[in-house]
């Protein structure tokens, strides 16, 4: 009895004891089912989303039990929550499409695949000026130290903000450039004051980051393996078919004089709301390099006909030039 009622102080569920616990409303179901898995003090938990359905306040409770009691015991904690995935775990497992995609911890995680660090820039309230408008009053106030910094980022680093306003700048820094931090924040740091800087914060990409990531890859993988087809609509007019999730697609029925051996694109990828892969845009036409192996004859590729037109071929990536 004395373990019940402990337990369920633990959960704050004192008051219901006398309840039925069919009558609970979702989140103090799940605050019991917590409890329940704790009786015994076993030494492997399993928890399946614990924080489901409940409000803020008592899911940071529910998180401090979870914490309390990973001490002396091993708890396999599921959840759609990067947040509390993140807050909560020592280990991270990710998994997509049915397969488990990677495991280690939140730093090694970001750092392996996130797209790199965010920079935050905020700035004082002092440096603003009024911008007058067409009719010659007074616009909201406009900070001129912006434009500098956003220089200062684009000249070292050649990156611009993700995200602005009148007060504070975000900056998507690419891992590559990790090597020039040290001396660039630096610099920035000792040109606070002529900037107009009050805070600089920098920090690995978020948890949700990673997840979008590992899914967008293993739609790609999943797309491949099912020789799914799209439809490319270029800029001249015409329309391919290409795989899905493929980045060097050759253009069948191009080749002249000029390029014997056609021209290809480059084929932006993103996401839709439910996660499904979709064009976002291509690059320019350009040649299809000599020293490509095409996976088929272009002359073959002309009569390779889909619902959308003519079948693209994949180039390799790994056989482009980094620099076109």
């Amino acid at each position: 009895m004395q373990v019940a009622e402990q337990s369920l102080a633990q959960v704050k569920l004192s008051q219901a004891a006398n309840v039925r616990a069919g009558s609970y409303s979702g989140g103090m179901k799940r605050r019991l089912s917590v409890a329940i898995a704790l009786i015994g003090d076993p030494k492997l938990v399993f928890l399946d989303e614990p924080t489901t359905g409940m409000d803020p306040i008592t899911r940071r409770h529910v998180w401090d039990i979870i914490e309390e009691a990973k001490k002396g015991r091993a708890i396999v904690l599921t959840t759609h929550s990067m947040e509390e995935a993140d807050i909560l775990s020592d280990r991270i497992a990710i998994m997509a499409k049915g397969r488990l995609r990677c495991i280690g911890t939140s730093i090694r995680l970001k750092s392996k695949f996130g797209t790199g660090y965010i920079a935050n820039v905020n700035f004082s309230g002092n440096g603003h000026a009024q911008s007058p408008n067409i009719n010659g009053d007074a616009e909201a106030p406009v900070n001129p130290n912006i434009e500098s910094v956003k220089s200062f980022f684009k000249e070292r680093l050649d990156v611009d903000p993700k995200e602005e306003s009148r007060t504070f700048l975000t900056f998507v820094i690419p891992h590559e450039k990790e090597p020039l931090l040290t001396r660039f924040f630096g610099e920035l740091q000792d040109r606070e004051r002529e900037f107009g800087i009050s805070d600089i914060q920098l920090g690995l990409t978020t948890l949700e980051e990673v997840f979008l990531n590992i899914a967008k890859q293993a739609e790609l993988e999943s797309s491949t393996a099912e020789g799914t087809l799209v439809t490319l609509n270029l800029s001249s007019g015409a329309s391919i078919q290409i795989p899905k999730g493929a980045r060097f697609v050759g253009i069948p029925g191009t080749e002249t004089e000029e390029h014997p051996r056609g021209v290809m694109v480059e084929v932006f990828w993103d996401q839709d709301d439910n996660g499904t892969l979709c064009v976002s845009g291509h690059s320019d036409e350009t040649p299809v390099p000599a020293n490509v192996e095409l996976t088929r004859r272009p002359s073959l590729s002309r009569r390779a006909v889909g619902r959308g037109g003519p079948v693209g071929y994949v180039i390799d990536e790994n056989q482009v030039p980094t620099t076109r």
